[in-house]
């Protein structure tokens, strides 16, 4: 085995056995406050999710010895998901644990506070299923549970984003009591599972790709990132999510703006300050599209644990609104960490780098 593989390793032994806070067969996260002033450790399934996700969408890619390894370290991770499942075992699941339930894990006060439980998502829960593989019932029950929850089905959001307003897209939550909203990333992984598995496109689905497609040809993702993406907030990652879509699903309605996108990733590679880690981020994207790849140094262990990938608002869901309004306050943000998941985008690098250079 050669780079990959070795990065294969890597990633394999970060992966938990025997923790006291990580449930086995997850990756480890963290989540920092005030600029780190504030930091736990966080027992997430969400970067197993994205790990997993990851690595079965390049296994074609892998020698045999690499795909060994890969499928090794997704099937270590699978049975701990079953303890984010839905607490009356439907089919969605939840970013913390439900079995028992554990909000903010390792915090002092809010794991206590009813007020900071979340219901099951759109996100989690399509990223798990991707991973998990489930029965065709299983898919169809989740499927169905997003449509009854989805904007204007079952209720319109309070507030609504500007020139967004009637868009039946999905709702990021699977709940009735607390304001409805949409996350373009999380419909991007929702819309993914739908079209991975073949379904019939039903109106929300098709509106969430015209919100998608609106968004882009807008530069709503430069603009006002947080408005149209509050859990990720950040136009380099909003960009990954549109990309790896299009690219790997090919949905008809996205496909004209591939060139767009591509420009963007240029454009805003070229900025200075840059982290490291969006960089790399970039420089996937613009491999994908079929760009101009740019040779770049591997970011330092620091980089990747540090570098953000998504973001929980305290602010986001509240129910008054003028509260609700300050969201976009970065004071408010809890940011999420997870080195594992920053090692498996430089082995994506890698993977795409080593493609391009064979059509060379």
């Amino acid at each position: 085995m050669k780079k990959t593989g070795e990065q294969l390793k890597r990633i394999a032994a970060l992966q938990c056995s025997q923790h006291k806070i990580y449930s086995d067969g997850l990756f480890p996260a963290v989540r920092t406050w005030l600029g780190g002033l504030y930091s736990r450790k966080d027992n997430t399934a969400f970067f197993s999710a994205c790990i997993g996700f990851t690595l079965l969408r390049y296994m074609d890619r892998f020698t045999d010895e690499e795909a060994l390894w890969a499928r090794s370290i997704i099937d270590k991770m699978k049975p701990a998901f079953a303890r984010f499942k839905n607490k009356d075992n439907h089919s969605s699941y939840n970013f913390w644990m439900t079995i028992p339930g554990g909000q903010f894990p390792g915090g002092y006060i809010a794991y206590r506070l009813a007020f900071f439980m979340i219901p099951d998502d759109i996100d989690d829960s399509a990223l798990i299923h991707l991973v998990l593989e489930h029965s065709d019932k299983e898919k169809v029950a989740l499927r169905e549970k997003m449509i009854r929850y989805a904007l204007g089905v079952l209720k319109w959001p309070d507030r609504p984003v500007k020139g967004f307003e009637h868009f039946k897209a999905y709702n990021t939550f699977f709940v009735k009591n607390m304001p409805s909203s949409f996350d373009v990333c999380a419909l991007c992984n929702t819309l993914y599972f739908i079209l991975y598995n073949k379904f019939n496109l039903q109106e929300q689905d098709e509106h969430s790709l015209q919100l998608i497609a609106q968004s882009i040809a807008q530069d709503d993702y430069l603009n006002r990132p947080y408005q149209i993406a509050p859990y990720y907030p950040n136009s380099i990652l909003i960009i990954y999510h549109y990309i790896r879509l299009i690219v790997d699903l090919e949905p008809g309605i996205l496909l004209p703006y591939k060139d767009t996108l591509l420009e963007k990733c240029y454009g805003l590679y070229n900025k200075p300050q840059l982290k490291a880690m969006e960089k790399l981020i970039l420089q996937i994207c613009i491999l994908k599209l079929g760009g101009t790849a740019t040779s770049i140094a591997e970011p330092t262990q620091s980089e990747k644990s540090s570098y953000p990938f998504f973001v929980a608002g305290l602010l986001g869901e509240v129910k008054p609104k003028w509260l609700r309004a300050l969201g976009f306050l970065k004071f408010s943000h809890i940011q999420y960490h997870a080195l594992a998941y920053a090692e498996v985008l430089w082995l994506e690098y890698l993977l795409l780098l080593k493609e391009r250079n064979h059509q060379l």
